[in-house]
């Protein structure tokens, strides 16, 4: 003999069904919601900006990108009037830019596995030091020139748009005796997302 197995009625089956399916689809939906939350925060770095007398502001960068150049020399028919060789040779430091850490080797380290970026600019000095600490804890520091095209182009940057304004930290002073760190200084990128706020106490049970 078969074993009695016992079942709902038609209706209630499919009823019964459908509640299941629309929890499971309510809780993925949760779910993905919270990963594209973490997501987005991720992608929405902050910047803390430093002016003279030791004021901060923080504000969001969402576009802020890392930039780089590569130089490239083009060899190129000349007259003989400007040149008795018959070329001449053209410079062009080739712009690119990145959501990572770009070094001479071509290496890099991408901003969503960092914590955060630390830049400190020497007085008296024309390379900036930058000190990046990973999301499991590792810390390195390094100079500016260690940047690709650092020793070779023009100035690693930084750039995002702060106040409608799209604005660039260079990490690296040319040679001219004239040029200076800015005045508002990019000192701190966060990429974690701030911390929840604490929650608020219950207020205290009154006593009847």
């Amino acid at each position: 003999m078969r074993p009695f197995v016992p079942t709902l009625a038609g209706g209630s089956g499919l009823a019964l069904a459908a509640l299941l399916l629309a929890l499971t689809a309510t809780d993925l939906g949760a779910a993905g919601n919270a990963r594209e939350a973490r997501r987005e925060a991720m992608l929405r770095p902050r910047l803390v900006l430093g002016s003279p007398g030791g004021n901060q502001r923080e504000v969001a960068a969402p576009d802020l990108r890392f930039v780089f150049f590569k130089r490239t020399y083009y060899t190129r028919h000349a007259p003989r009037s400007e040149n008795p060789g018959g070329t001449r040779v053209d410079v062009e430091d080739k712009r690119a830019g990145c959501h990572c850490l770009r070094f001479q080797d071509w290496t890099r380290e991408r901003f969503v596995q960092m914590r955060q970026i630390e830049i400190t600019y020497p007085e008296d000095g024309r390379q900036a030091m930058v000190r990046y600490t990973s999301r499991n804890g590792g810390l390195r520091e390094v100079h500016a020139g260690e940047f690709f095209g650092g020793a070779t182009s023009l100035s690693p940057r930084f750039t995002a748009t702060i106040d409608g304004v799209v604005r660039e930290f260079p990490l690296m002073l040319g040679g001219g005796p004239d040029e200076h760190w800015p005045e508002e200084r990019l000192l701190r990128i966060l990429f974690l997302p701030p911390p929840p706020p604490a929650p608020t106490p219950a207020p205290p049970r009154r006593r009847s």
